[in-house]
């Protein structure tokens, strides 16, 4: 059985209850000042020194002692609401030219109509009030929130799962493998989209990276072991962003190898902004280059390792002293003792 709601009796308490529930948070507001001041009075305190301790001048006590004598009998203070409101500036024919307009064009904003209405229809409405009509029009049920309209994002349940949020971290103290990031972009090059996910290490800035068809976590779980499986160093810890791929199996899998895993707040893409420069790298330096003929899953695989093992052992890094991620990595290795 589902209840959808109360017994009509708990909704009937609530509201005998709820005008004392009123008063006494009206009460709460003024009884503690009042009382002090009451008390320096009878100390014989004058009006100017009991207004410096209690913070509350004296015309502002006698209001408020008058309140709650007001309060005492039941009587609510009147509502601060103005008495006279601001009509609406627009009326139906600027409503209805909305309607219309929206009904066309069902993904445009307030933005966006505010400009064909000045350009086309001569109606100088601003983005606000074009915004309070739609509101308007939905509330009544006469248009749809726009499917590209953003929505608020699932908070992730850190109770039950592998996972755990981000923490800060000194990045000098991080040691080889540590923090290593995840990200995953999407990439159309002659006429064939692939999802390139990749992998990056803070300290050695070594590069690891895969193309598959499909961002679902079944791809994530599979470059993970890769990772795992190809990297010339254990990875100690990793640190993704909150997307649905880096979930379900590719959690279990970081869970089976017994590696931290560790995700960003919301839009803070910044925190892994080593994992993104090298999403930059990869999209200037190999999917721009005109040379790259490559119409296939696995064509682009092949190709992708010659830029990643270029990357490793070719390309000089300047946050390495000109060294490339694996030199760097063979001089870190051979200088930590076994």
């Amino acid at each position: 059985m589902q209840i959808k709601r109360l017994h009509k009796n708990i909704y009937r308490l609530y509201a005998y209850s709820r005008p004392q529930e009123c008063l006494d948070a009206y009460s709460r507001q003024d009884e503690e000042k009042v009382r002090k001041w009451q008390k320096l009075k009878q100390e014989g305190v004058c009006h100017k020194t009991a207004q410096e301790f209690v913070g509350f001048s004296k015309a502002s006590y006698y209001r408020a002692r008058q309140r709650l004598k007001s309060l005492a009998k039941g009587r609510l203070p009147p509502s601060k609401k103005p008495k006279k409101l601001n009509k609406p500036t627009w009326g139906e024919p600027q409503k209805q030219l909305i309607l219309k307009l929206r009904r066309e064009n069902p993904t445009y904003g307030k933005a966006k109509l505010a400009v064909i209405l000045k350009r086309d229809h001569h109606q100088t409405l601003s983005e606000s009030t074009v915004g309070r009509i739609l509101k308007h029009l939905m509330t009544k049920g006469l248009v749809q929130k726009s499917a590209s309209a953003l929505r608020p994002k699932r908070k992730r349940n850190f109770i039950k799962g592998h996972a755990k949020p981000w923490a800060y971290k000194d990045y000098q103290a991080m040691a080889l493998g540590e923090r290593v990031q995840i990200d995953h972009m999407t990439v159309t090059k002659n006429k064939l989209t692939v999802k390139h996910f990749q992998a990056w290490d803070r300290k050695s800035k070594y590069i690891m990276a895969e193309v598959y068809s499909h961002a679902k976590s079944a791809s994530a779980k599979r470059f993970l072991l890769n990772l795992v499986a190809k990297a010339p160093f254990k990875i100690l810890s990793l640190q993704v962003d909150g997307g649905s791929e880096f979930r379900a199996e590719f959690e279990e899998a970081c869970a089976e190898l017994d590696i931290p895993l560790m995700v960003l707040p919301p839009s803070k893409p910044t925190y892994n902004g080593g994992v993104e420069r090298g999403n930059r790298i990869f999209r200037e330096e190999f999917y721009a280059n005109a040379n790259l003929l490559a119409d296939s899953i696995g064509a682009m695989r092949f190709e992708l390792n010659k830029a990643i093992n270029k990357y490793n052992t070719y390309r000089p890094h300047f946050a390495l002293k000109g060294l490339t991620p694996l030199t760097y990595i063979h001089n870190h290795l051979l200088k930590v003792p076994a």
